[in-house]
């Protein structure tokens, strides 16, 4: 079994600011455990950079896959999608333009990931300046050659305009970790807009769980848990389904 994990919102509640995040109490013993059994792969799909996400998962015996799986790493994987490096230059321009738009405004945090940028306001609370801020980033970063604005909850990302996403990320996790092993099943679980894309790749290869307060109709996942809290307990279940 291959299971793959968003990070925020999934392995770990939803906060204010985003560097404040830290994994769920119980998520690291359940990842350890499911690691005991010897059939399940775990991987770690996050929008954030592989590093950060990788220092706040602390496991070292996954995958990861940062920037929405630009750059993956782990047990004899190790890529970062080679279009995306190309585009460093305009990324960094880009974040000194949003960085001086943003400069007085601490609600709102432009975060650098080296081949992406994520403007988070999860502080922000007033639907119109919500409306001006994805704007305004549109205006700083939305006409440079090579790059597209995505939306998450309350994020803008700035990210390389390359033909990759959670899902071709996935895709890749199921091709290269699960080679020659039939039809060993693969779940996917992440609580985003970005997370869509993994979904929609699994459908026919695997299962897509939601996490959400409510079900979302537009989403194509498969399955839904309300919070990180019954992520765990699922990832308990499993480890002792050994």
């Amino acid at each position: 079994m291959l299971l793959a994990l968003d990070f925020d919102g999934t392995l770990a509640p939803i906060v204010p600011v985003p560097d404040q995040a830290t994994l769920h109490p119980g998520a690291r013993p359940a990842m350890e455990r499911l690691l005991e059994r010897g059939d399940v792969l775990l991987a770690v799909v996050s929008g954030r950079a592989l590093e950060d996400v990788r220092a706040r998962v602390g496991l070292t015996a996954i995958h990861y896959a940062g920037n929405h799986g630009l750059e993956i790493v782990g047990p004899g994987v190790e890529r970062i999608h080679p279009e995306a490096l190309a585009t460093t230059a305009v990324i960094a321009e880009c974040r000194a333009a949003l960085e001086a738009e943003f400069r007085d405004e601490p609600d709102v945090l432009v975060e650098d990931k080296h081949l992406s940028l994520s403007v988070h306001f999860r502080l922000v609370r007033d639907a119109d300046r919500e409306r001006s801020i994805r704007a305004r980033v549109e205006r700083c970063c939305g006409a440079h050659e090579g790059l597209r604005l995505t939306d998450g909850k309350k994020v803008v990302e700035v990210r390389p305009d390359v033909e990759w996403d959670k899902g071709r990320a996935t895709t890749f996790l199921i091709d290269t970790l699960l080679a020659g092993t039939g039809s060993a099943p693969v779940i996917y679980v992440g609580d985003d807009r970005t997370d869509e894309d993994a979904f929609r790749a699994l459908r026919g290869r695997g299962d897509g769980v939601l996490v959400a307060p409510h079900p979302v109709p537009y989403s194509a996942a498969t399955a839904w848990l309300r919070a990180p809290d019954e992520v765990v307990t699922v990832l308990e279940r499993l480890a002792d389904d050994a």
